[in-house]
């Protein structure tokens, strides 16, 4: 009797799945990643949801069951803008133990959900499976670990003798980060260790396509962790030093910051070192988004410059923001190298004495903007404009003519001057442009009195 209540609670409990057929929608060239769908009632459907994620337990099972690989991991909020069929269940829940998806659970009963019929952004998003020949466990932080390898049909561990930079590039990119920082050595795991030396280019997909010939000379004695980089600066222009700072989490790649927040300039140079892109930088906020299509992770993250690496700065929690074109589309942006304003000039004016207020930093022209600040600060900071520019007469601030667009580049905002200052890099002022600016931004306009003056002047 007991032990038929026991069966009966489990039963319950765990809703278990019989028959499951699974497929991926669409494949991808390699075969190895996709949406994953269920076939139940006739119909093929999707399994996930917006912001769901696979186990690593769940994926590896799945993987295995494709027939794909030994590992796995997923990812949530992963675009899905041409999918035109079904829901069938919001998740599924495989522990390790189970040898067949038959023996997992979903935690919500089958449900047909039209994902086409479906008027919210959200769901435009769905849970992406990704099927690997290695993965890395047990280290400190996510990235980082000791390297197990499904090889020659069996799982390893492989040998730290045998395991180069090449070899950790090819792990590290394979899992989705960008490449490696670090070997170490390692005690070995619950597998045995690969007593052979992986031969890498570097620029495999995965470990199988490295040369897998030669034996080790000698004993294997430590096992190879790895350390892999989980922070890059996007590309959203044709400038290679600036962007807006992605960190890698659960499987996919999503913005750091937000659009009121900026790094510290300690933080901003700890991040451009890490680029490869020299130690000074800086950060600014507001900056357009329009066409950034990915997640936000963090919402801060804040360096002393000593970590070794990124993860174990100080940041707050991982939080699954949605896509960012749809909730805001400005935030925070990096910059790798020094706030030095070297030149000014007016433009769009009438002649050299009037003209919108442009400021030239590391080859790129930018304005200053208005929003925010009182008459009393605009007409401060056009006094202090038209004396740095060599004009002898008052200055004037001009309303019309200074109407932007939300994607022009600004340097400055918020910027407040006694009127006195022999410089605008003297004045109080934000780096950047304002986070709370209007799609349609105002620049500083001004006209200068006197005629010793100049359109253009050299800084500094």
């Amino acid at each position: 009797m007991v032990l038929c209540y026991i069966i009966y609670i489990i039963l319950v409990n765990f809703a278990y799945i019989s028959g499951l057929e699974v497929r991926l929608w669409p494949v991808n060239a390699r075969g190895n990643e996709g949406f994953v769908e269920v076939y139940h009632e006739n119909t093929w459907g999707l399994i996930g949801s917006p912001a769901y994620r696979f186990s690593d337990e769940t994926s590896a099972l799945l993987c295995k069951t494709l027939g794909l690989s030994d590992f796995g991991y997923s990812s949530g909020w992963t675009s899905i803008d041409n999918y035109g069929g079904v829901v069938w269940t919001y998740g599924l829940e495989c522990h390790g133990q189970e040898t067949v998806l038959d023996q997992c659970h979903f935690p919500n009963k089958w449900k047909l959900d039209y994902y086409s019929n479906k008027t919210d952004w959200a769901y435009r998003h769905g849970t992406r499976l990704f099927c690997v020949d290695a993965q890395i466990t047990g280290g400190p932080t996510n990235n980082s670990g000791l390297i197990e390898a499904s090889l020659d049909g069996n799982k390893y561990s492989l040998c730290y003798d045998g395991v180069d930079m090449n070899a950790a590039n090819v792990v590290c990119n394979h899992l989705g980060y960008d490449g490696a920082i670090s070997i170490d050595k390692s005690e070995a795991g619950v597998y045995p260790i690969y007593n052979k030396q992986l031969s890498c280019t570097g620029c495999e997909y995965s470990l199988s396509e490295c040369d897998r010939s030669q034996n080790l000379t000698s004993q294997c004695i430590f096992a190879a962790s790895v350390t892999c980089k989980a922070i890059r600066l996007a590309r959203m222009n044709q400038y290679k030093d600036e962007g807006p700072v992605e960190v890698f989490y659960h499987g996919s790649w999503g913005m750091v910051g937000n659009p009121g927040f900026v790094f510290d300039d300690k933080t901003s140079s700890y991040l451009c070192d890490r680029f490869n892109l020299g130690k000074v930088g800086f950060s600014t906020t507001g900056n357009s988004l329009q066409t950034y299509g990915r997640k936000a992770w963090l919402g801060r993250l804040a360096c002393d410059g000593t970590e070794k690496d990124i993860m174990q700065c100080s940041h707050g929690p991982f939080g699954e923001v949605p896509p960012l074109q749809h909730t805001y589309r400005k935030g925070t942006w990096l910059y790798c190298f020094g706030f030095n304003v070297t030149q000014m000039r007016l433009t769009g004016g009438v002649g050299q004495t009037d003209g919108r207020v442009e400021l030239l930093i590391n080859g790129r022209w930018g304005y200053i903007a208005t929003q925010g600040m009182t008459y009393n600060e605009t007409d401060n900071a056009a006094k202090v404009v038209c004396r740095e520019m060599g004009f002898s007469g008052h200055g004037t601030v001009l309303t019309d003519g200074n109407y932007g667009r939300h994607h022009d580049p600004f340097w400055m905002s918020l910027v407040k001057c006694t009127g006195n200052e022999s410089s605008i890099q003297q004045c109080h002022f934000k780096k950047g442009s304002w986070y709370a600016e209007y799609d349609h931004p105002y620049h500083l306009r001004v006209r200068c009195g006197g005629g010793s003056g100049s359109g253009s002047v050299i800084v500094g």
